[in-house]
């Protein structure tokens, strides 16, 4: 192949050079001639061009000369302009000097050519000098100052420029006809010169023509050849094949690049090598198999090795081929060569082993896998192939039982439905999921026909490649009965408390929603209640008698509750002590009677773990559709009316009412301005002075909190401090208390203040949260380096209800600060209080102070309080002290201490500096 692109190359340039030699003599020919004919044409050309040249310098010297006179009669007309007169007087000179210069110009060339007109050239030029003499003496006539005098100027010159006007425009056509009839005579001579080449010279040109075409076609015919052995060279060299093309000695005379490669050994190398002796060949065995190459040369005939052998190459790698050869024949039906392909089937042999290996583990998986799997026939569901599992799913012992059945047969036979519509139902589910090619889950009988197991089945279409229809469908079949029955049992966890059994929030939830959405028979809205439940006083029963005994009587108070209400309504626990009821078909009568007699069963005794136990319950009652139309708007308004029960002294229920929903948001909001009070601090402490009652000194005030409201003005503490106890914004208010009240101290004692008990009130809450209200205690007495002992704090009996806060009130003891007992009287007068927590003083309350004069049964109370109080060792102080005779009898009684306003209101601080001042 390499050697015809050679040969074709080498007869393009043999071709190439003979047609330069040839076309460099012609053009030498050429030039032989040109130079011969060039020399007189040079010689015509330059006369010619000089006649020119005279005809064109006599023409501009005759328009010179008119721009010479046009010039002169310019400076007489501008005489009595200096500067114009100057500027034309230049331009004259300037004129006549390019006339004078071309006429001299002219009468050179005119003696150069000998024209007879020479001697006119001559005369004329004289004649412009003297002209111009004429001209100049004529100016010195001129006068500026006289306006007439250029009349006298052109008078002495006029006349004069006409005869050498004419005798110019007459030379000048005598140049112009001579120069012509002389240009003329030059052409007709150049052309009898080239008269030859006219009649000849088209001939010898078209001769040569045909030669240089000639030789051109030569060269395209052997670029062609070129061309298609280098197309041909590509096309061998991007074969993958290796190609051996060898004499018909079996001498290699060519190979292309994947023979190089196949071989490890370059063309030049290769080269005049015997094929044998480079091409070895075994079959797997390592045995010599047939030569092929000596085949074709002897056959004279195709062959190919029909199978892969292994060939050895000179560098001893060891390669599977498959072979193929051609004979290469001439005209005469001669062996030229013969023309070997070598594939190597390297590549080949690993991917069939891959495919192998693929197909094994396929097999494998497709035996061995839990996962059931059929493939069919696209439109009649024929089983052609199935695995073991497969065969178990569809009620068979062996896939064998069901190849060649349709799988829509077994399908019908092991579908779970209740009836026959169920199956048929099922079945057209399966030709949509066929269809649309997706999943659904189905329930399967095993082979028993009675165990039900759950399986998630899906179907696919195997596409023919060639024409991208669906060959086959695969069904594959999950059991997913174990996950199945696990969401199963978390769906039950996730709608049901784990402690009682009782349904949870979630499926409360549920079932309200169901219910809104649900209209009777006769077409009108479903109406129901919705009862909210909260136990009164659990956390006590939980922290006292520990959490076993607190899960036993939820779970015995969920039992209750079922037993109250029907089977239909849904009681549910929405977490801690919170239950809620949800009554079917119900309104505001009905719902009350069942709240009453929930009251009522919650109030009974409670038998758990060896303990007898009471608690109550405060009920909440919303109704659909009046209190609200959706879930979250009748849960608050039940939780609303609980609350509201629970104020009227818990064991009660309350229906919900508008004015609930407006104390509702006037205590979000009043929140909202306490929370912005703290930060803003707008509350001030405000002291009532306590009165000794048998000496009439201050000994001591009680600190009442003030909030300074931006809007609604000064507020007393019974207008917020209910809301602040129901947040945990009492803490952050407490806390203020007891360091403003250091802080005060601390600023009175710099002041010169004499020192005096300071009291301040303690909220439940406060009291429940110890850590704090310690913390708060120490650090504002170590801030203001104040003594424990110049406070007290007072706290009322319904606070000390949880026995919880009895640690608190011990722990305050133990920071050097005094306990004082508010409101003595009103709440549960237990009198082991005064027997386990260490007071150093006790308030009555003011209901009883207010009355005691004329009230006998208020005054017999209010002597057996000071008496037992006394008795005890404790300091008793009164409140709500208004007269002078409430002040004398308190202190006949033996009471220490009294405070009200009769001695002082709660006054601001500055305020009550004076009255000390004045006390």
């Amino acid at each position: 192949m390499k050697e015809a692109i050679q040969r074709a190359r080498d007869v393009r340039i043999m071709v190439g050079l003979i047609l330069t030699a040839w076309i460099l003599s012609f053009m030498m020919l050429i030039n032989w001639m040109n130079e011969s004919r060039s020399q007189n044409q040079e010689e015509i050309k330059t006369r010619v061009s000089r006649l020119l040249a005279l005809e064109e310098l006599t023409e501009e010297g005759q328009v010179s000369f008119q721009r010479e006179i046009h010039e002169w009669k310019n400076i007489l007309l501008r005489q009595y302009d200096p500067t114009l007169r100057q500027k034309c007087l230049t331009d004259f000179t300037q004129a006549q000097q390019t006339t004078q210069e071309l006429l001299d110009a002219a009468q050179i060339l005119a003696q150069e050519e000998q024209i007879p007109e020479v001697a006119e050239f001559l005369q004329i030029s004289i004649s412009h000098r003297a002209l111009y003499l004429s001209y100049r003496t004529a100016l010195s006539h001129l006068n500026a100052h006289d306006p007439l005098s250029f009349r006298s100027v052109d008078k002495q010159v006029r006349g004069l420029d006409r005869p050498l006007a004419n005798s110019l425009q007459k030379l000048a056509g005598q140049i112009s006809e001579y120069a012509s009839h002389q240009v003329d005579e030059l052409d007709r001579s150049g052309n009898g010169e080239n008269h030859w080449w006219h009649i000849w010279g088209k001939y010898f040109v078209s001769l040569e023509l045909l030669i240089i075409l000639a030789f051109m076609r030569l060269i395209q015919l052997a670029q062609s050849t070129e061309l298609k052995g280098r197309r041909a060279a590509v096309i061998v060299d991007s074969i993958d094949d290796a190609i051996i093309v060898t004499d018909s000695e079996c001498r290699i005379r060519f190979v292309n690049r994947a023979a190089e490669v196949l071989l490890e050994c370059s063309q030049e190398k290769l080269k005049k090598i015997s094929f044998q002796k480079q091409v070895q060949m075994t079959d797997e065995h390592l045995a010599p198999v047939p030569d092929l190459l000596l085949q074709v040369i002897q056959n004279r005939q195709r062959a190919s090795s029909g199978a892969v052998h292994l060939l050895h190459t000179p560098a001893g790698a060891i390669i599977p081929v498959e072979s193929r050869a051609a004979p290469i024949l001439t005209e005469n039906n001669q062996l030229d060569g013969v023309v070997t392909l070598l594939h190597d089937m390297t590549m080949h042999q690993k991917l069939t082993r891959q495919i192998q290996t693929q197909s094994f583990r396929f097999q494998l998986v497709f035996e061995q896998t839990g996962i059931g799997i059929a493939f069919c026939e696209p439109h009649s569901t024929k089983i052609l192939e199935a695995n073991q599992r497969m065969a178990h799913i569809l009620g068979a012992q062996t896939p064998e039982l069901i190849l060649g059945r349709r799988f829509t047969e077994f399908y019908a036979d092991v579908l779970h439905a209740n009836t026959p519509s169920g199956h048929n139902a099922i079945l057209k589910g399966l030709e949509h999921m066929i269809l649309e090619a997706r999943g659904s889950d189905v329930q399967l009988r095993d082979l028993t026909g009675q165990q039900l197991r759950w399986y998630h089945q899906t179907v696919a279409f195997l596409h023919d490649s060639e024409h991208h229809v669906p060959s086959q469908l695969v069904f594959v079949f999950w059991d997913i009965d174990d996950r199945v029955q696990l969401q199963t049992r978390l769906e039950i966890q996730g709608s049901r408390d784990q402690l009682t059994g009782l349904g949870n929030r979630f499926l409360f939830q549920c079932a309200i929603e169901n219910a809104l959405t649900r209209r009777m028979p006769s077409g009108q809205i479903n109406s129901f209640c919705i009862l909210l439940i909260d136990l009164d006083n659990f956390k006590a029963i939980n922290d006292v008698r520990g959490h076993s005994v607190g899960d036993s009587l939820l779970k015995e108070v969920a039992l209750r509750l079922t037993q109250t209400v029907r089977d239909y309504d849904t009681v549910a626990r929405l977490g801690g002590d919170e239950f809620v009821i949800l009554l079917h078909h119900s309104q505001e009568n009905s719902a009350t009677a069942v709240a009453d007699k929930i009251c009522h069963a919650i109030a009974q005794e409670f038998l758990l773990e060896g303990l007898r136990l009471h608690t109550s319950c405060s009920i909440g009652i919303s109704t659909f559709p009046d209190h609200g139309l959706e879930y979250d708007v009748l849960l608050r308004r039940a939780d609303m009316a609980m609350y509201q029960a629970k104020s009227l002294g818990k064991n009660h229920f309350s229906l919900f009412s508008d004015a609930l929903e407006r104390e509702g948001m006037e205590y979000w909001q009043l929140e909202t301005e306490l929370r912005e009070a703290l930060e803003r601090k707008e509350f001030e402490l405000y002291f009532q002075p306590k009165i000794n009652l048998a000496t009439g000194a201050v000994c001591g005030a009680e600190a009442l909190i003030r909030w300074n409201h931006p809007v609604r003005g000064l507020l007393t503490p019974d207008m917020f401090i209910t809301y602040a106890e129901r947040s945990d914004l009492i803490i952050g208010i407490g806390n203020w208390v007891i360091h403003e009240v250091c802080r005060l101290l601390h600023q009175w004692d710099l002041m010169g203040v004499p020192p005096m008990e300071i009291s301040f009130n303690a909220s439940p809450r406060q009291l429940l949260e110890s850590d704090s209200l310690i913390a708060q205690i120490e650090e504002s007495l170590a801030s203001f380096s104040i003594l424990p002992q110049r406070l007290t704090m007072e706290i009322t009996e319904t606070a000390l209800m949880q026995e919880k806060t009895w640690k608190t009130a011990h722990e305050v003891v133990k920071c050097g600060i005094s306990i004082s007992l508010d409101d003595f009287g009103t709440g549960y007068s237990s009198l082991s209080l005064l027997q386990k927590l260490p007071f150093s003083s006790l308030k009555i309350d003011r209901s009883f102070v207010r009355d005691f004069i004329d009230n006998l049964t208020d005054g017999t109370l209010v002597r057996a309080i000071i008496g037992l109080t006394r008795d005890l060792g404790m300091e008793v102080v009164a409140e709500g002290v208004e007269t002078q005779i409430q002040a004398t009898t308190l202190a006949r009684y033996g009471c220490q201490i009294g405070q009200g306003y009769f001695f002082s209101r709660p006054i601001q601080t500055t305020q009550f500096l004076e009255y000390l001042k004045t006390a």
